[in-house]
């Protein structure tokens, strides 16, 4: 995913949503605003900022001649080193070949960074590349192993008893951050520093403050207490990412109704027969079960290590993918046609067909080169199975709703004085995704059998809420009706669900009564890991990979 197109978040570095947002409180960019104002009241003695504005020129003339003269190299990752204050702030330093560790003098065995000599790539993907040489000199494992690739010197530092917490490669135009626990899952930071420099974003907390708070040795390197900035940072945006998950609570909880009310009103235009109200409960379950479709499948496109999705072909992202909804799902319907047709609905439809059955290459395609990369493992899991949608596949589900449903799965809520953000299903992990289930294992689906109106106490229905007949509601205080904006005046109405409509709700104490809680996944870990200890390797005998993977779990009912 890319932040802009001079800095690059690879693989869910850090939550989209927190790099990209306005400066709230809780930002990066509040972040990045915070520094720029320390280094204004630096400016007499020199900070990262002002080295830069000095050497910006001559800077930008080696990097723009590097192509003609490889030998500029060195000057330019001398400048950078001095720029960015790896040598000015009394740090000890320990050189291997291309690899330059940075510690704290009073912190011996503290946390250290790595800063990688590399050589001039013009991309990224260039630098990342394994089977290239793109160190400036071989580094030296051991008597008999050397290596030469950037990439496989970064997962070598990093499982070392003496591992730097970050490493700082430097290529030319390219300058790269890598940490410790995030490279094994592919997440890094890249920055095209010779179009930084050329853009020449100097407002505040604009694109050439955001690069040197990224790269600086203020940020990489410990202070004197061996605190690291960006350790806040990483930490801040998962924090970010839960209060995100919140949000998405809700807006699976909304997206319900949205879809559920949409079969509804579908089959009146059919003319087929309404849904018994026995049927509410398990459209509700269908909705949610569509839902998660899509949520899985985000996960898995920001996880590509788990080879569920062909992600990275060219193909898949341009015809299948949910990434190019991001676009889509912002464009004004203008006509009736538009709203009510299926194309989103189809779409999906398609790539879950896909997910379930898999797909491979036949022999005459194979042959001549076609769609070599789109083979689709086929992952027969009950999420996916036909019959589960049944109610929503019978009459598909409209352009103009499936689009609010994917607004609230793909985009931040809605808050006044800032933009919505994409939410980051990298950040996102089955312990968000378990948290947003759990939350609604307490609600329950019904359709009205009159005109209703929703009311809480204090017009909050975030914690419950009471549906009141229309012609029972005129002895409720007017604070007590929950209300929603309407979306063309901005008024805030009372929320009022019309006869037949689908309507899901908190259902009481009915999750608390039949035990129904997801499961943390430090608790899972931690029982399946003790039981796993029981079970391998007994009485001398060791335990292969495949009796492992043909283990069952089975939970049993003591009373």
């Amino acid at each position: 995913m890319s932040a802009s197109d001079a800095i690059l978040i690879g693989e869910g570095w850090i939550s989209e949503h927190y790099f990209t947002t306005d400066a709230t409180r809780q930002s990066f960019k509040a972040r990045v605003l915070a520094r720029r104002k320390i280094w204004e009241e630096q400016k007499d003695t020199g900070s990262v900022r002002s080295r830069f504005t000095a050497v910006r020129g001559s800077l930008l003339s080696r990097l723009a001649s590097l192509d003609d003269n490889p030998d500029l190299a060195t000057e330019v990752r001398k400048d950078l080193v001095d720029v960015l204050g790896y040598t000015a702030l009394g740090l000890s330093t320990v050189v291997a070949g291309p690899v330059t560790t940075v510690r704290q003098v009073s912190l011996a065995g503290g946390p250290a960074v790595a800063v990688v000599a590399a050589v001039p790539v013009g991309t990224a993907d260039d630098l990342l590349d394994k089977d290239v040489a793109t160190l400036v000199e071989p580094y030296d494992v051991d008597e008999s192993t050397q290596i030469t690739a950037v990439s496989r010197l970064l997962s070598a530092l990093f499982v070392t008893d003496d591992a730097p917490d970050f490493a700082l490669v430097l290529a030319g135009r390219v300058a790269l951050v890598a940490e410790r626990e995030r490279w094994p899952e592919g997440r890094y930071l890249a920055i095209d520093l010779q179009l930084v420099g050329e853009r020449n974003d100097d407002k505040k907390g604009g694109e050439i403050d955001t690069a040197l708070a990224c790269l600086s040795a203020e940020s990489l390197a410990p202070d004197a207490e061996g605190n690291i900035w960006w350790h806040s940072v990483l930490e801040e945006s998962i924090n970010h990412t839960v209060g995100v998950s919140q949000d998405l609570r809700e807006g699976v909880r909304l997206s319900i109704e949205i879809i559920a009310n949409d079969v509804v009103t579908r089959r009146a235009a059919r003319g087929l027969a309404p849904l018994p109200s026995e049927q509410a409960q398990p459209l509700a379950i269908q909705s949610l079960r569509f839902l998660y479709r899509i949520l899985f499948l985000l996960y898995a496109e920001s996880s590509p290590e788990l080879g569920v999705l062909p992600t990275g072909a060219s193909e898949y992202e341009q015809g299948y993918s949910l990434d190019r909804l991001r676009d889509l799902i912002q464009i004004p319907l203008t006509s009736p046609q538009a709203e009510t047709g299926s194309h989103l609905y189809d779409s999906l439809a398609v790539l879950f067909r896909l997910v379930d059955r898999g797909y491979a290459p036949t022999e005459s395609e194979e042959d001549e080169g076609l769609l070599e990369a789109l083979t689709f493992r086929p992952l027969r899991a009950d999420l996916f199975r036909p019959a589960t949608t049944a109610l929503i596949d019978e009459v598909k589900l409209g352009n103009a709703e499936l689009q609010r449903v994917l607004q609230h799965l793909l985009l931040s809520k809605e808050k006044r004085g800032s933009d919505r953000g994409f939410i980051s299903y990298a950040e996102l992990g089955i312990n968000q995704l378990g948290a947003v289930y759990e939350g609604l294992m307490s609600y329950t689906g019904r359709f009205a059998d009159t005109d209703l109106y929703e009311v809480a106490k204090g017009g909050d229905g975030s914690k419950g809420s009471w549906l009141v007949p229309i012609d029972r509601a005129a002895g409720i205080d007017d604070k007590d009706f929950v209300r929603h904006e309407d979306p063309i005046t901005s008024e805030r109405k009372p929320v009022l669900h019309t006869r037949g409509s689908f309507v899901f709700r908190l259902a009481g104490r009915e999750r608390q009564q039949s035990a129904s809680y997801y499961t943390p996944e430090v608790l899972t870990k931690f029982t399946v890991g003790q039981a796993l200890e029981e079970l391998l390797d007994q009485d001398g005998a060791i335990t292969s990979a495949g009796e492992i993977l043909n283990m069952t779990v089975r939970a049993l009912n003591r009373g």
